[in-house]
């Protein structure tokens, strides 16, 4: 199981931006749905790889959060809010997220046991967000939209934000969205070997 932790940078200084932040992951898949646990922090549990992914890279085009990821076992039955939650993915996305407070683009990817597949995810995380991150607030939302619509075209990027299509073709023909994507992608890809590996070795210890 993958359990993602975020916590608002900042919020002592800043509007609450949880319920905005529940509002842009409502389209993920969960096992346990995101939900405000304590301050500004936001958790949920999810069991596939690839709504990791697309979450974080959500998070990234929202910005502004730590974000931890805890990958391993969750006591059963599972919790109906995560809350609630115990078991090792649960202690080891409390890990990442404390520790993302000082990391590289503010994410930390922790699993028990580890593995190299764990290291290489969180590689191509941190490249989604530090690509994000160099964006403008709007300039990231053409991304998001573009990525979320890969059959729109410019014109109509351009009239979702209201702005010209030079502006979204400023944007978009630097490249940061196939950055995000390929990076994506790879998360995608070690997350789903790592919980395989994972998978395998509690079968073998049984």
């Amino acid at each position: 199981m993958f359990v993602l932790t975020i916590d608002q940078q900042d919020s002592r200084s800043s509007d609450d931006a949880v319920p905005r932040i529940l509002d842009v992951l409502s389209p993920i898949d969960t096992v346990v749905p995101f939900a405000r646990t304590i301050g500004d922090e936001v958790q949920g549990v999810l069991g596939d790889p690839d709504a990791v992914a697309e979450a974080v890279r959500r998070i990234g085009i929202d910005s502004g959060w730590h974000i931890g990821i805890g990958i391993g076992e969750v006591e059963r039955p599972l919790p109906e809010t995560t809350i609630e939650g115990r078991g090792a993915a649960f202690y080891a996305a409390r890990q990442a997220v404390e520790a993302a407070k000082s990391a590289p683009a503010n994410l930390v990817v922790s699993a028990d046991p580890d593995g190299d597949h764990r290291g290489l995810a969180e590689a191509a995380l941190r490249l989604l967000i530090s690509t994000l991150a160099e964006l403008r607030s709007h300039s990231r939302g053409y991304v998001g939209f573009r990525l979320d619509h890969p059959d729109a075209t410019q014109a109509e990027i351009a009239a979702e934000f209201d702005v010209s299509q030079q502006a979204v073709s400023r944007v978009l023909s630097a490249g940061p969205a196939d950055i995000v994507a390929g990076a994506e992608r790879l998360a995608r890809h070690h997350l789903a070997q790592h919980h395989l590996a994972q998978s395998e070795g509690a079968a073998h210890v049984d």
